[in-house]
């Protein structure tokens, strides 16, 4: 959609036939704070060339088959985004638009992505999924979970197979306070049982949610009727901006949190109860945006 931004000069020009101007204006909003839309009269002629740049990126999907005659066909998928905004600048959703400068995404959401590795490497070893394991790392999801939606839209399983998506999204700054964020608790009866028999309150202390609908990939699944749990340590004062570097991680916290991603995704994976999905919360589009 072409969009115009003119400057105030421009707009006294449009509105000067009913005698009005944007300080006017400004000053009738601040007083009665209410609409001031009026007609113009004016006729305004522009042109806007609307360039649209594609690439082509990937999301990267690795399978673990299951161990159980019945339950391989059956999936636990966990995942994560691997990209970032490169060298930011304006456009890019960085914090600091003015600086054109490396984004590291250590937090964002390298650190999602090395727990989900780590956790991979450990069932691995381990072979005791009876269910198969779908591990994933999405595309694009800075401009809006773009690769979670794209293969939620095309699963090379059926979406109806799958038990339940995990999400890591900045699981890398643990503070002081051991606040782990718990999100989707509310999309499966199951979900808060299994979550409370796993987690060690001296070493995380969960803040859960019910809503199966957040700032992140797992969002993709929700709207496809999929019970989910979404994890994170937070934001923080260097989200999205060049100062998200691997220097602030705090790795034994993340350790922390990608033992307990395991141990629940252990039971998802090993039970031979299949969750059922709840609606929690709306399915609508939510704001990227920490």
């Amino acid at each position: 959609i072409p969009v115009f931004r003119i400057k105030r000069d421009i707009a006294n020009a449009i509105l000067k036939g009913k005698n009005i101007t944007i300080s006017g204006l400004e000053e009738k909003l601040n007083k009665t704070f209410t609409p001031q839309s009026l007609e113009t009269g004016s006729i305004i002629e522009g042109e806007a060339e609307l360039i649209e740049q594609k690439i082509t990126s990937h999301n990267v999907l690795m399978v673990l088959p299951g161990n159980d005659s019945i339950l391989k066909d059956e999936y636990v998928v966990i995942g994560g985004h691997y990209d970032h905004l490169g060298m930011g600048g304006p456009g890019s959703s960085s914090r600091a638009p003015d600086t054109t400068a490396v984004h590291h995404g250590a937090d964002d959401n390298a650190s999602g992505i090395a727990s989900m590795l780590e956790i991979a490497e450990k069932f691995a070893a381990e072979k005791n999924n009876a269910r198969s394991l779908l591990f994933a790392g999405f595309a694009a999801e800075e401009m809006g979970l773009l690769g979670s939606k794209y293969l939620v839209e095309n699963m090379p399983v059926e979406a109806g197979k799958v038990n339940a998506m995990i999400n890591l999204d900045m699981v890398g700054r643990l503070k002081e306070t051991r606040q782990l964020q718990i999100g989707g608790a509310g999309t499966a009866m199951e979900f808060r049982e299994i979550i409370s028999g796993h987690i060690d309150t001296l070493v995380l202390k969960p803040t859960i949610s019910e809503e199966g609908y957040g700032p992140s990939d797992h969002s993709s699944f929700y709207g496809k009727d999929i019970p989910v749990l979404f994890f994170s340590t937070g934001a923080h004062l260097d989200y999205h901006t060049p100062y998200d570097t691997p220097d602030k991680i705090n790795y034994s916290g993340l350790v922390n949190v990608s033992d307990l991603v395991y141990n629940i995704s252990s039971e998802l994976a090993g039970s031979s109860e299949k969750l059922a999905f709840m609606e929690a919360g709306p399915k609508t589009q939510s704001n990227r945006g920490m």
